[in-house]
């Protein structure tokens, strides 16, 4: 993935340049190990969209919408944001229940956002020669970005969430969606399947799975049900779980077989084939994390 990396590298500095004089921003969203960290784990992902984006036929009515579900501060959608070609893109979602609401207040407990929606402070010489940020400002960093950012606070867990989404994105996008699931916990990545299922506008899928579901789906004797495969839920649920980097539960490697039966699982739940229309999905084992680690498939799907 060379040419990802060096694009990936651009973006980096392209950042650097945005927020020149918002050392706070700066500070808040590089941290430099979580970012490369972030940027390995997502160059497959990365490369896949790339390739399907640059292969797309576009018409002014006809651009593509990225949808990120669970996207956390936005790492993904901004090197997206790069790198992709605006031409064909219309904008990139990012979907997380740690945003605030549109247009409302954001409260301690939210994921901060000026990193897309912030006022560009403007820097002043005062008189003694030194160069000052002041507050008032003639754009936001929401107009810097060669393809639109725009956040939408979805908790996926939610119920009422599949109609909410369709009734406000599915349903009200022109042109071919993209959904990108990287680091889906559980049972999130099914929820992410069940959009590419049940939408025939979503024409690109890639899912990166994470944790295991939960013990309290193997107690309550539940069945998973993907598409149209169907399975137990005792066979791949586990008691473990992170703490932001603090694994609590059986040693890890003990989850190796569930994990690789999880895949398995969802790869069959993807239904990239119905009598409207034709596609293709693959399985990938691609090794980026080493030392024990062995979250390493990728799925996608196209249609």
């Amino acid at each position: 993935y060379k040419t990802t990396y060096d694009n990936a590298i651009i973006a980096i500095v392209k950042w650097r340049q945005r927020y020149h004089g918002n050392p706070a921003v700066w500070k808040r969203i590089f941290k430099k190990d979580r970012v490369f960290k972030e940027l390995i784990e997502s160059v497959p992902v990365l490369h896949s969209v790339q390739t399907f984006v640059n292969n797309h036929m576009n018409s002014n009515n006809n651009k593509i919408t990225i949808l990120d579900l669970c996207s956390g501060k936005g790492y993904l959608s901004m090197f997206l944001s790069e790198i992709l070609p605006p031409e064909k893109v219309s904008k990139i979602i990012l979907i997380d229940k740690a945003w605030p609401l549109c247009n409302g207040e954001v409260l301690p407990h939210h994921m901060n956002w000026e990193h897309i929606y912030g006022t560009i402070p403007i820097s002043r010489n005062t008189e003694e020669g030194e160069t000052n940020t002041m507050n008032s400002t003639t754009t936001t960093y929401f107009e810097t970005w060669p393809i639109p950012l725009h956040t939408s606070k979805q908790d996926l867990k939610q119920s009422s969430n599949p109609r909410q989404m369709k009734k406000h994105i599915f349903d009200r996008t022109t042109g071919p969606i993209v959904i990108l699931a990287v680091h889906l916990c559980g049972t999130l990545a099914i929820k992410a399947v069940d959009f590419f299922n049940e939408h025939d506008n979503v024409q690109f899928f890639c899912l990166k799975p994470c944790c295991l579901p939960g013990m309290v789906h193997s107690k309550r004797n539940e069945m998973f049900s993907i598409g149209r495969h169907s399975f137990p839920a005792v066979d791949v649920c586990s008691n473990g779980r992170f703490t932001k980097t603090d694994w609590s539960g059986p040693p890890r490697w003990h989850l190796e077989k569930k994990f690789n039966l999880w895949s398995d699982h969802l790869y069959k739940g993807i239904d990239e084939e119905d009598k409207n229309c034709l596609g293709r999905k693959t399985k990938r084992e691609i090794q980026i994390q080493v030392n024990g680690g062995f979250q390493n498939t990728y799925l996608l799907a196209e249609r």
